[in-house]
């Protein structure tokens, strides 16, 4: 079988930069807001400096984090739905993603803030949408008066309408605690949940080699109780991190590694999953730059870190972002998503999100499924085998100029060639003008249907009401 994937690195390169990761953790060092988590990693092995109250973490330690780590993690489903297992040497696991503060109409342009209704529709489509693998918060609801409890709101909203794996986090220990009560409540206790997450969290490095108190606590909460970590370091080349691609991809790397040791510190063999959204910042604007020519050779260099690893790797950023409003047809689409399909990683999120992940579009979930169904042929497995090359087909059409009665073609032709198996990504819409904005259109009815169609949450509403205990609590607490 072979598969097309994206290469960047190297055996060389990729020794070279695990070498200056060591180096920048050995003679540089993190900078660790949290006594708790700075404890954890002394005890680790780690030293802090009192000069600069750095943590310089020495490759001894880095070697037993990684000879710990489970190079397996489950990210469990409900319900029947199916889980994942990662690595997966076949396929890209895809999701919504984003958490942005605004909604888009694709078709009439205009943007507003978005609501817990939003928020419930987002994760309705995603259940529905088979492309969608696991659902990450596409959306923050803008119309919750209380800060305390809005991140438990949205997430119960979350576990109420799907029962696809769930892709989080926590901005503190507390919260963390609080959401795996949550996720405990509908899997019948810690034990379970550890032993079939139903929730990753992801949990961000401060580049440049920093992390904070809130996020690394909550890592350390996740960590022990056993729910898989996303180590996303989130550097912007030229701002946070170097502008030289190799220079970024050792920085991140020291992130991770780090992160590794705060994971398995906390609780050795417990699940954490490599990951990297760095890419390149826009030195004009002072932004990061999602839609730079080198931001999929960033994210494959990272993959190819972690593969170096034999970690599993969250790496991937698929979407078509504002492109998405303009597309005449799918196949306008694929050009765009074809080259993140090929970036080497287990896990990539991005569906509906907009403007670098500050904005998103609820049919825009759509359009960008629809564009991954036929962009995702690109990464199948292709046969190799004697049977596939088939020299006596090649005999028999060598003698009368003919392939299209042939046998091996009826057979195969629907598996090999995605104009057969998916004929919209050539040719414009049945009824629609092939015209700008036309897939857009089709997605809003889409996105009508679905909903229309919808009935009943997923949880039973004496779940559901467990569920506002947990909330009350948070109120009650005022934490």
């Amino acid at each position: 079988m072979a598969r097309a994937r994206m290469t960047f690195l190297g055996k060389e390169e990729i020794e070279r930069i695990h070498r200056a990761s060591m180096r920048i953790l050995g003679e540089i060092g993190i900078k660790v807001h949290s006594d708790k988590v700075s404890r954890i990693l002394i005890e680790a092995g780690a030293v802090r400096t009192e000069a600069d109250n750095r943590l310089r973490i020495p490759e001894h330690v880095v070697k037993a984090a990684l000879a710990s780590a489970p190079k397996s993690v489950l990210l469990a489903g409900r319900n029947g739905v199916k889980d994942i297992r990662i690595p997966d040497p076949k396929r890209m696991y895809v999701a919504t993603g984003g958490t942005g503060v605004y909604i888009t109409d694709l078709v009439k342009g205009t943007s507003r803030k978005p609501t817990l209704k939003d928020l419930h529709d987002i994760t309705v489509i995603a259940d529905y949408l088979q492309q969608i693998d696991f659902f990450w918060q596409l959306v923050s609801a803008q119309d919750l008066p209380d800060e305390k409890t809005s991140d438990l709101i949205e997430m119960k909203t979350v576990l109420e309408n799907t029962c696809k794996h769930i892709q989080s986090g926590s901005l503190s220990a507390l919260g963390a605690k609080r959401e795996i009560e949550m996720a405990s409540i509908i899997v019948g206790g810690e034990k379970a949940l550890a032993k079939r997450p139903i929730l990753s969290a992801v949990e961000c490095p401060f580049s440049p080699l920093a992390f904070e108190g809130g996020l690394s606590e909550a890592q350390v909460v996740y960590a022990k109780a056993g729910i898989p970590v996303v180590s996303m370091s989130a550097a912007m080349a030229g701002l946070t991190s170097p502008v030289t691609i190799s220079g970024t991809i050792a920085q991140i790397n020291a992130e991770n590694m780090a992160s590794l040791v705060i994971t398995q510190g906390a609780n050795k063999g417990a699940p954490w999953i490599y990951s990297s959204d760095s890419v390149p910042a826009n030195l004009r604007r002072g932004t990061i730059d999602y839609g730079a020519l080198e931001a999929n050779l960033m994210l494959t260099a990272a993959a190819e870190m972690a593969r170096f690893y034999g970690l599993p790797v969250m790496c991937g950023g698929v979407g078509l972002g504002g492109n998405a409003a303009d597309l005449r047809c799918i196949a306008d689409g694929v050009p765009i998503m074809l080259n993140q399909a090929l970036v080497p990683s287990d896990l990539g999120s991005g569906f509906g999100g907009l403007d670098n992940a500050l904005g998103a579009s609820i049919e825009g979930i759509i359009v960008d499924a629809w564009v991954w169904d036929v962009a995702r042929e690109s990464i199948k497995e292709f046969d190799m085998d004697d049977d596939a090359i088939s020299v006596e087909t090649i005999s028999e059409g060598a003698k009368d100029g003919n392939f299209l009665t042939k046998k091996h073609t009826l057979a195969r032709f629907r598996k090999e060639l995605s104009t057969a198996s998916h004929p919209e990504a050539t040719s414009s819409l049945k009824g629609e003008k092939n015209i700008p904005g036309a897939v857009a259109k089709k997605a809003q009815r889409e996105v009508k249907d679905i909903l229309r169609a919808h009935k009943e949450p997923v949880l039973a509403r004496d779940i559901s009401k467990e569920l506002d205990a947990v909330i009350d609590r948070a109120r009650k607490e005022g934490k």
